[in-house]
C-alpha cells in the first residue's frame, strides 16, 4: 500500500515526465507559457483524478460494506452541520489551490511588456498578412502575405496527401529563438483565430481591434498552426507556418529581406517605364490568378453559381476598364473580393488584369501595363505638381540614407544632432507612421470605436495641452489597450504622429512638435 502511494504521489509531482508523450495528452509546447501551461493542465488533470479516486472508492466502499444483505439499517440524521461544514470547506480549498497557479500563469501571458520583437498579423480571407515593426529597437518595414501552398491536386483528391497537408506556406512567418516575441493581431474583413499549440497561442483577430499575445521560442523548428474561427469558405485553407531559427540566422534572414524588399521597389519603378508583351502578361497572368483567384472563380473563369460570380464573359472583365482595375485594387466591400493593391507587385497586377480580360473567350484585346495600375493606385501622381513632391521627398531620404551612411562605425544616428522639420514634412511622415501604428485602433480618419477606443478628431488629448498628448503617447495608459511608444518609434516618428494628430480630421492646432522635444519629454522622465 506504501509503494502504491509513493508511486502516486511520484505521478502528481511530476505530470509532464509521466505524460508529455502520449499522442492522447495535450502537448508541452517549446515556449515557457505553453510549458506553464501544460503543468497547469497536468496539475489540475491529477487532482481531479484524485478526487474521483476517493470519492469514488469512499462510494463504492460504503456500498459493499453496507448493504442489506449484511443487515445494516441505513443511519437516520438530517442537517448535519460538521458535514456541511466538511463538504464546503474542503471545495473551497482545493478551488483555491487550483486558482493560484492558475492566475500567475494567466498573468504571465497578458505580460506583453519588453518584448523584443514585434510583429502585426493581419487575417484576410484566406490568407494572413504579416508585417515586422520593430526588431531591438529598430523599426522595420518588411511584409508580406502568407498563402497555402499545398498542391490543388492534393486538395482535388488526384495526388497523395503529405503529412502537412493543408498545413503548408509560401511564405512562413520567421521568428528567433530565445527572444520575446510581441504579436499585435486584428483582421481586414471577418473575425479569424490565430492558433499556434506548440505556442499556447489562440487569439482573435477582430476587425477594427487589436488583440496582443507573446511567445519566447525555446527550439529550432517549425510549428504549424491554423484559423481558429469559422471563417468562410475557405476556412479549412488558411494554415499558419513559424520557422524559429537562432538569433544569428534571423538576423541574415532579415537583411535578406531588407534587400528583397529594396529590390521589390526597383523592380515595381522599371516596370512602370516598360511595356510587356500580350505574351508576357498573358503567361504571369495566368499563373498569378491560378495561385490567387482560381479557388474562388475556378481556372475556367466560371466561378460559382450563386456563390462567387462568373469571370468568363462577365459584365466586369469585358466592360469598363477603370471598374475591372478599381474592384481588383480596391476589393468590394460586403463580398469576399479583397484588395489586392498591397498583395502583388504592379506587374503581377497588371498581368491578371490583362489575363482575365483576354482569357476563356473573353478577348477584349486590352493589355493592361505596371504603369495603369501605378496611376490608378495614386491618381495624384498624375498631377505634375504632386511628382514634383514626390520626387524632392525621394531626394530626401536620398540625403538622410546618405547621412546614415557617414556616421562612424562606433557611432550611431542617434549622436547627429536633431534639426527641425518642416509642418509638411511632419504631416507627410506623420500620416505614414499613423497608418502603420495607430489607424487599426483609433482608425484612419481618427474617428476611433465607439466604447471602445476613443476618437482623436476633437478630442481633449489632441487639442489640449501639447505635454498631456507627449505624455500619453511616451508611456501609455494604464489599464487601457493604449501602449507606450518611447521605446517603440524614433523622436523624428514621434514627434511626426503627434504632430499628424494634432492637425487632421480639422484639429488644426497649428502645434508642431520637433524630434528635439521628444528627446526632452523621454529625459525629463528619466
Amino acid at each position: 500500500m506504501i509503494v502504491i502511494r509513493a508511486a502516486f504521489l511520484s505521478i502528481l509531482l511530476s505530470p509532464q515526465l509521466s505524460f508529455a508523450n502520449s499522442a492522447f495528452n495535450m502537448r508541452g509546447g517549446v515556449t515557457d507559457i505553453s510549458e506553464d501551461v501544460y503543468q497547469l493542465h497536468m496539475t489540475i488533470f491529477l487532482i481531479c483524478c484524485a478526487i474521483a479516486l476517493v470519492v469514488f472508492g469512499i462510494m463504492f466502499w460504503s456500498i459493499f460494506h453496507h448493504r442489506k444483505s449484511k443487515g445494516f439499517k441505513p443511519a437516520q440524521f438530517h442537517e448535519s452541520t460538521k458535514i456541511e461544514v466538511l463538504w464546503t470547506a474542503i471545495p473551497f480549498v482545493i478551488l483555491i489551490a487550483m486558482a493560484i497557479p492558475a492566475t500567475k500563469t494567466l498573468i504571465a501571458m497578458e505580460d506583453n511588456s519588453k518584448a523584443d520583437i514585434t510583429i502585426k498579423v493581419t487575417g484576410s480571407q484566406w490568407k494572413w498578412h504579416y508585417q515586422y515593426l520593430s526588431y531591438n529597437n529598430e523599426i522595420l518595414d518588411i511584409d508580406f502575405y502568407s498563402v497555402i501552398s499545398t498542391p490543388q491536386a492534393q486538395i482535388n483528391n488526384q495526388a497523395e496527401k503529405t503529412p502537412t497537408y493543408l498545413l503548408e506556406v509560401d511564405k512562413p512567418l520567421v521568428v528567433p529563438i530565445n527572444k520575446k516575441v510581441r504579436f499585435v493581431i486584428t483582421s481586414d474583413d471577418v473575425i479569424h483565430s490565430w492558433w499556434v499549440p506548440d505556442f499556447a497561442i489562440k487569439q482573435d483577430a477582430v476587425p477594427g481591434f487589436i488583440n496582443e499575445a507573446w511567445a519566447r521560442v525555446n527550439e529550432i523548428g517549425i510549428y504549424r498552426g491554423q484559423c481558429a474561427e469559422l471563417c468562410g469558405k475557405n476556412h479549412g485553407f488558411m494554415p499558419i507556418v513559424v520557422n524559429a531559427m537562432t538569433e544569428n540566422d534571423f538576423d541574415d534572414w532579415l537583411a535578406q529581406a531588407k534587400i528583397a524588399k529594396q529590390n521589390e521597389a526597383q523592380e515595381a519603378l522599371a516596370s512602370q517605364s516598360t511595356s510587356f508583351s500580350k505574351e508576357e502578361l498573358m503567361t504571369l497572368g495566368e499563373q498569378v490568378y491560378v495561385g490567387n483567384c482560381s479557388v474562388c472563380h475556378q481556372p475556367t473563369g466560371a466561378g460559382l453559381p450563386g456563390v462567387f460570380p462568373a469571370l468568363k464573359g462577365s459584365a466586369i472583365a469585358m466592360g469598363d476598364l477603370d471598374a475591372h482595375l478599381d474592384i481588383v485594387l480596391n476589393g468590394k466591400a460586403g463580398t469576399a473580393m479583397q484588395s489586392f493593391a498591397k498583395q502583388l507587385s504592379l506587374k503581377e497586377l497588371a498581368a491578371i488584369i490583362t489575363y482575365e480580360r483576354n482569357a476563356w473567350g473573353n478577348n477584349t484585346g486590352d493589355l493592361v501595363q505596371p504603369i495603369q495600375i501605378s496611376d490608378a493606385m495614386n491618381p495624384q501622381e498624375s498631377d505634375p505638381a504632386q511628382a514634383a513632391i514626390k520626387t524632392s521627398q525621394a531626394v530626401a531620404v536620398e540625403a538622410v540614407e546618405d547621412i546614415k551612411e557617414a556616421v562612424p562605425a562606433n557611432k550611431t544616428t542617434q549622436d547627429l544632432p536633431l534639426s527641425k522639420l518642416t509642418k509638411g514634412q511632419l504631416m507627410t511622415s506623420g500620416e505614414q507612421h499613423y497608418l502603420t501604428f495607430c489607424a487599426a485602433c483609433h482608425q484612419p480618419n481618427g474617428l476611433g470605436i465607439p466604447s471602445a477606443f476613443p476618437a482623436l478628431k476633437d478630442s481633449p488629448i489632441v487639442k489640449g495641452a501639447v505635454s498631456e498628448h507627449l505624455n500619453i503617447v511616451l508611456k501609455g495608459k494604464a489599464g487601457t489597450a493604449m501602449q507606450a511608444f518611447a521605446q517603440q518609434l524614433s523622436a523624428e516618428q514621434l514627434a511626426a504622429i503627434i504632430t499628424y494628430e494634432r492637425n487632421a480630421w480639422g484639429n488644426e492646432s497649428g502645434d508642431l512638435v520637433q524630434p528635439n522635444d521628444i528627446e526632452q519629454a523621454i529625459k525629463g522622465e528619466q
